[in-house]
């Protein structure tokens, strides 16, 4: 139990120490790509984005703007109505002109004096303040500025959304003559936005100089919204509309936003140009997620593999601790321990026991004339010579040096001295073979029986003084006490 918890603990610490060490490393890594993108968002991708999209708006949005501006100031304009507006259908002619020269949706011009509102097919109608759809041209005769930038339905064209850009037109003597302008379909500038939107993968819409968001693409549906009552939009509006171009960051309703602004002074629009950080950062998470995921599968591979290195290491520390490496025999340790068990069933069950001493003759002189590696040879292969002889449920241990103990289990003394001789016999008729040279030994052997009252001291006591009559009586012998 003490080993299991200690290995457990082991690899609870190695796994900490690796998801520290994993996590420090992958969020450090995650945070610099973070702060990274945040930074290249608002310092460099918001704002290319912005221009590249401003230089294109110059030829959809900003050219009208000065295409009406110059329709306003034009001579042939101002001579034509001065002249009584006749022959309605040279102002026709012009304006079908001007509509086909600058590729715009429809161009238009509606007199103070007639009232006739012209466009490029003729006299489309007859304004009146009366009529809803007419009160853009009152508004536009009140007007302090110049111009507006108007949107609204396009009656010559089958009430299609438009954006006009209308302007006042005056003579020399700042007489007001009318209205006059061009105008884009609200279709096309919302399929410029959605390309725009696509290509740059950013939310792109424009607002107008009260925070009322006049046009977006796909990405993002405002309607006609005002940032002044958007969540997280609203609080930054009044500094947004005040600044004019800069870059600006918020949290709407779902995500974190990096905004750029950019203002086009021509026609009074602000150009707002986000992207989600979320959004943005997708892909470094996603990252950080297999690098999670990754991880686990290191974490449970070391485990695994740490746990089967532990039980490697613990049975080959068991195996080393009760083996002899040499022999493969028990060694000495393992082998006391087991022979108290073996005592005590001994005398539990009055059953005879007998203990085997073996000791190489002249074995110093194996070693001193051919060297220590040919003793281990002669010590090998005297091991598996016991193995062999005996039982399987006999235990054999070297007992140090050139010495070795058997405890014959459940065996009378006259059948271990019969064991006894046959291990004697066996080892002197054995040849063992080092490099080029055959070698002999011998063994003296003593004997002695447990008698069920001793301890395994004296037992080894009795057994080892055999051993030494043996040996004083010429060696290669076997001498037993009972």
């Amino acid at each position: 139990m003490t080993k299991f918890l200690h290995r457990r603990k082991l690899t609870v610490i190695l796994c900490v120490l690796l998801s520290i060490s994993f996590m420090t490393i992958s969020l450090t890594s995650y945070f610099a790509s973070k702060n990274a993108i945040h930074l290249a968002l608002v310092e460099k991708e918001l704002p290319l984005t912005s221009n590249a999209i401003y230089a294109e708006l110059q030829k959809d949005l900003v050219r009208p703007f000065f295409i009406s501006s110059m329709m306003a100031s034009n001579t042939f304009l101002h001579d034509w109505v001065a002249g009584g507006e006749k022959k309605p259908e040279l102002i026709s002619r012009y304006l079908q002109e001007t509509k086909d020269s600058y590729q715009v949706f429809t161009s238009f011009f509606v007199s103070e004096s007639t009232r006739h509102y012209y466009y490029p097919q003729g006299i489309l109608k007859t304004v009146s303040a009366t009529e809803k759809a007419d009160k853009w041209f009152f508004r536009v005769r009140e007007l302090k500025e110049p111009y507006e930038i108007n949107i609204d339905y396009d009656q010559a064209n089958d009430n299609t959304l438009t954006i006009f850009m209308n302007f006042r037109v005056f003579n020399q003597q700042q007489k007001f003559l009318g209205a006059t302008g061009v105008g884009l379909s609200m279709n096309r500038l919302y399929k410029l936005l959605s390309d725009y939107e696509q290509r740059y993968e950013k939310n792109i819409y424009l607002v107008d100089t009260t925070g009322r968001i006049r046009l977006t693409g796909n990405n993002r549906l405002h309607d006609s919204r005002s940032i002044l009552d958007m969540k997280g939009l609203k609080d930054i509006a009044s500094d947004v509309l005040a600044r004019k171009n800069s870059n600006f960051q918020y949290h709407g309703e779902q995500d974190n936003y990096l905004l750029h602004v950019k203002y086009l002074p021509e026609v009074r629009l602000f150009l707002f140009v986000e992207s989600a950080e979320n959004q943005a950062i997708a892909q470094v998470r996603h990252a950080l997620y297999i690098n999670f995921a990754v991880f686990a599968l290191i974490v449970l591979a070391t485990i695994i593999l740490t746990n089967m290195t532990v039980n490697f290491y613990q049975k080959k520390l068991a195996l080393m601790a009760t083996v002899d490496h040499l022999t493969q025999l028990l060694n000495r340790q393992s082998f006391e321990t087991l022979s108290n068990t073996i005592l005590a069933d001994s005398r539990r069950f009055n059953t005879p026991l007998a203990v085997m001493m073996l000791d190489i003759d002249y074995f110093k002189n194996i070693n001193d004339n051919y060297g220590h590696a040919a003793g281990d040879t002669v010590l090998k292969g005297i091991a598996q010579t016991l193995k062999q002889t005996v039982r399987e449920a006999d235990i054999v241990c070297r007992w140090g040096g050139e010495e070795f103990v058997i405890f014959l289990n459940k065996c009378e003394l006259a059948d271990a001295e019969r064991i006894a001789e046959q291990i004697r016999a066996k080892v002197a008729s054995e040849v063992y073979h080092h490099e080029f040279y055959p070698l002999q030994a011998t063994v003296s052997i003593g004997i002695a029986s447990y008698n069920h009252i001793g301890t395994l001291k004296e037992l080894m006591a009795r057994a080892d003084s055999a051993l030494y009559m043996a040996k004083d009586t010429g060696r290669n012998t076997v001498i037993s006490r009972g």
